[in-house]
């Protein structure tokens, strides 16, 4: 004697399966997209993290000099000491780009390639500008080129 569920088929249909394995793929690109997009707002973050903690830097640099040129970083006479930051032009790096004496410019690279810029002037008044995200993107904070 035979049961009943010993007769019947059971298991998914291979129409079933597709279409099971279709949302788990929609579903693994919407969450992929979304990463990446989290991971360059994140290298940017950081990037304005350097800029904003070199620029203290010079700051209480210029403390000591009066004399922002003393202290970019550069030169064998300079004055601004050792600050723990990645001191460059490259990718993931920061620097002074221009200093006169009583003004300068420090400009951050994050690994996504975007530039953060900030000039200060002679009455400390900052700018801060950038060239991050295409298009109305705000690009991990730069909207219509500042941050």
């Amino acid at each position: 004697m035979r049961t009943r569920l010993a007769s019947e088929d059971s298991g998914f249909t291979l129409v079933e399966l597709l279409v099971v394995v279709l949302v788990i793929g929609v579903l693994a690109a919407i969450a992929l997209a979304m990463f990446s997009t989290q991971k360059q707002k994140g290298q940017d973050a950081d990037a304005k993290s350097n800029a904003s903690a070199l620029v203290s830097a010079v700051d209480r640099c210029y403390v000591d000099t009066g004399d922002f040129t003393a202290c970019d970083g550069t030169g064998p006479n300079d004055e601004l000491g050792k600050t723990n930051l990645p001191i460059g032009a490259g990718r993931e790096q920061v620097s002074v780009t221009a200093a006169t004496f009583n003004t300068f410019t420090v400009t951050a690279t994050s690994a996504a390639d975007d530039h953060f810029i900030v000039s200060q002037g002679p009455t400390s008044t900052q700018t801060h500008t950038c060239d991050a995200g295409a298009a109305g993107n705000s690009g991990g904070g730069c909207t219509d080129g500042s941050w």
